[in-house]
């Protein structure tokens, strides 16, 4: 729609309540691909299920993007508390604090393995995923050196790729999916292990 201006120009008329349900219904498109990912992995998953399991058009769907930028998204929206994200600020209050931070990790690790698997597999059979895989790992790495280095460590990369390894979807799902330990026993070994990359409190 648009609206006459003086002079006889026109200008596009923005809607807040289009734009708002516009939001809601790639969220909800977002939501939907992001389950049946889950589920039924991305080579499982075509456009149109999507469209049908979220009940909008095939159009709608590719609007929100390809199918690979809809995996991606619903992998970064998949992390409840994003592991990415984590502050390492509590890594250096004391010793009692790195269980509960791990333990943050470790729940959004949890919630977003399904999605994780489906990523990855997806990054072995198309290089546009694994491109992403890629830059999003040296993100990582860089989030977390900056993150120490604000933290008063000497950060290095060995380091930050060691932390973001205990931290990572690979070890929590190796741990508990396949050598079956329960969650706590993982943040507990995880919390132990960074602790001993850091070194103990009274060297820093």
């Amino acid at each position: 729609m648009t609206i006459p201006e003086s002079g006889g120009a026109r200008r596009r008329y923005e809607s807040p309540v289009r734009e708002a349900r516009a939001r809601r219904t790639r969220e909800h498109v977002l939501a939907t691909a992001g389950r049946l990912f889950a589920e039924r992995g991305y080579a499982g998953t075509s456009v149109r299920q999507i469209a049908a399991a979220a009940g909008v058009s095939l159009e709608t769907v590719t609007q929100a993007g390809r199918k690979a930028d809809l995996l991606l998204a619903a992998f970064r929206g998949g992390f409840a508390g994003d592991p990415d994200a984590v502050s390492l600020d509590a890594l250096v209050g004391s010793a009692t604090d790195l269980p509960v931070v791990v333990g943050r990790v470790a729940e959004g690790v949890r919630r977003s393995v399904p999605i994780w698997r489906a990523f990855t597999t997806a990054a072995m059979a198309d290089p546009a995923v694994a491109a992403v895989r890629a830059e999003l790992a040296v993100a990582r790495r860089a989030e977390i050196v900056a993150r120490l280095e604000a933290a008063g460590f000497a950060a290095s990369a060995r380091l930050a790729d060691a932390i973001g390894l205990l931290t990572s979807h690979e070890a929590y799902d190796h741990l508990t999916n396949v050598c079956g330990w329960p969650h706590d026993d993982y943040v507990t070994w995880a919390a132990e292990a960074i602790q001993a990359q850091l070194g103990p409190p009274q060297t820093r």
